[in-house]
Parts: C-alpha cells; sequence; structure tokens
C-alpha cells in the first residue's frame, strides 16, 4: 500500500473509529452506573450474601448490565485496529502478528463478560432458594456455592481476554507515540490504562480512565485535537509530536533527518540536475621552497 493509499484508508475508517471510540467509552461507564443500580444494602446480610441477592433480585438488570460491558468490549477492535494499521505504516515498528491480539483480545474480553454474567445469574438463583442468607452462616454457604462451582472457561477467557485487552492498551500508544501519531501524554495514559484494567486496585477508576483514554482517542481520529494533531497524521511519515512550546512558535518545528548529514541547503544543491561540485584546482607549490632544494 503506497502513502496516498494509506491516508485514503485513514480518510475513509476514521469516523467509524472514532465513533467506535466514543461508544466503547460511554458503553464502560453506562456498565458502572447499571451495576451500582442493581445492589443493595440488606442489614444484618454479609457483602457477598447480599450480592448475590441483589443479582437475583434485579437479574434483567445485571444482564443489562453485563450486555452493555460486552459491547463495549467489542468495541475496542475498530478502536485499536485503526491505531495499529496507522502506526504499522509510519514504521512504528510492530510485529504483523500483533494484528491477531488487537482483535481476538477484545472478542475474548467481551465474550467472558457475558459468559460471567450468566454464570453470576445461576449463582444468585442457587444462594436465594436456600433457607441460610443471613449472618456468618449465609457468608459461608454462600463462599461454598462459589467454591465449589467455579467456572474454568469463564476465568481462562476472562483471564485472556484482560491481558489482550491490557497489553493493547500498553503496546499501541507506545508504538503509536514513536510514530508521532499520539502525543506523550496520550502514550502514558495508555500504559496506565493497561497496568489498572489488570490490577484492578480501585473498582472504578480504571474505568473511568479507559473512557477518557477512548474519548481522547476518537477526538484525534476526527481531528478534533486540541491545537491540532501531529504532522505524522497528515504526512503518513513518522514525524516527532510537537512541543506545546513549538505549536506557540517558541521553539523551531522539529525537522526531518537528512541524509548523510548534510545540511538543507546541501542537500538541495546536490538534488539539482547537473549540480556536480566543481572540481577543487591544485595549490602550485611555492617557488621559494623550489629554490631552496
Amino acid at each position: 500500500m503506497t502513502k496516498q493509499e494509506q491516508l485514503d484508508w485513514e480518510a475513509q475508517w476514521s469516523r467509524p473509529a472514532a465513533i467506535s471510540a466514543f461508544v466503547a467509552g460511554a458503553f464502560l461507564l453506562a456498565n458502572v452506573l447499571m451495576f451500582q443500580a442493581v445492589l443493595d444494602d440488606r442489614p444484618g446480610i454479609e457483602g457477598l450474601p447480599d450480592f448475590l441477592l441483589s443479582v437475583n433480585e434485579r437479574s434483567g438488570l445485571f444482564l443489562g448490565s453485563g450486555v452493555v460491558q460486552a459491547l463495549g468490549g467489542l468495541l475496542l477492535a475498530p478502536v485499536f485496529l485503526f491505531l495499529f494499521r496507522a502506526s504499522i505504516a509510519r514504521g512504528a515498528g510492530m510485529p504483523n502478528w500483533f494484528v491477531y491480539l488487537v482483535v481476538i483480545g477484545p472478542l475474548l474480553y467481551a465474550l467472558s463478560a457475558l459468559l460471567g454474567t450468566f454464570d453470576r445469574i445461576d449463582l444468585a438463583d442457587q444462594f436465594a432458594s436456600g433457607e441460610v442468607i443471613r449472618g456468618q452462616a449465609g457468608e459461608d454457604r454462600a463462599d461454598d456455592l462459589v467454591s465449589e462451582d467455579p467456572n474454568v472457561l469463564v476465568f481462562a477467557l476472562s483471564f485472556a481476554g484482560s491481558i489482550a485487552v491490557a497489553f493493547s492498551y500498553v503496546m499501541l500508544p507506545l508504538r503509536a507515540r514513536r510514530a508521532g501519531l499520539l502525543s506523550p501524554f496520550m502514550g502514558i495514559l495508555g500504559v496506565i490504562t493497561g497496568a489498572l484494567l489488570v490490577l484492578q486496585l480501585v473498582p472504578l477508576v480504571p474505568v473511568v480512565v479507559q473512557a477518557f483514554w477512548l474519548v481522547a482517542v476518537g477526538l484525534l481520529y476526527l481531528d478534533k485535537w486540541p491545537g491540532g494533531r501531529g504532522p505524522a497524521w497528515e504526512t503518513g511519515e513518522a514525524e516527532p509530536w510537537p512541543t506545546p512550546a513549538q505549536r506557540r512558535g517558541l521553539e523551531p518545528m522539529p525537522e526531518r533527518e537528512e541524509q548523510d548529514g548534510e545540511t538543507p541547503a546541501e542537500a538541495a544543491e546536490s538534488a539539482e540536475p547537473g549540480g556536480d561540485p566543481e572540481p577543487v584546482p591544485e595549490r602550485p607549490s611555492s617557488r621559494k621552497r623550489k629554490k631552496r632544494r
């Protein structure tokens, strides 16, 4: 694919990729809100039994949150694929097999979200149909249900999907930043998003950071970035992202490296037809030196 063909492809698919980023971010936030609406605080009932009873009581809303989460994860594929192809075209140095990880990771993530939702609904129904639900006895019974009936398939899909998506969040922004497609801030934020997705230290923070990154990338795809995008988006070549000082004209814009260390004037002269350098005349030897000899 030539450089112009790549730019034409990006112009054609930038809007669908941006819409996917916006909708994916909105779905991920909607999943959190729907999940919080499912939960209830019942007096005298511990955390896990209370969660299972809430899921059983509002199973439709809980299923809806799982569907929204799966759709949000599935929409990550076109967002990642667009950035992958743009980075590869500018020599970002990613292997070609990485495209399979970009596509399969969101697919596994979405599938595990759906299967995990059905699995929790089934466990909640088993717990709610029993007689012991309160106190320490209810908590022990809930723990036994969760530990005795582990779904290995759901766990494997969830683990593989989360790792693949997190790896995409880390590798793609780093390579795109090297090619000049992302600012340093967006590159670092992508790495933070991938790390939070795996660690899950704070429940709501990973989703909020992930949604923010997706919305920002969508604006970048649509060329709505504040102050304009980097020149790499227009030239189709790897060029550094301008610093704030360069955008304000306080510093000169980065120039492309010249071959063989030539200055721009020397490169222009050598590129002109018939511009061969004139031969340097030999310096005549001194007559005085000959007489002395």
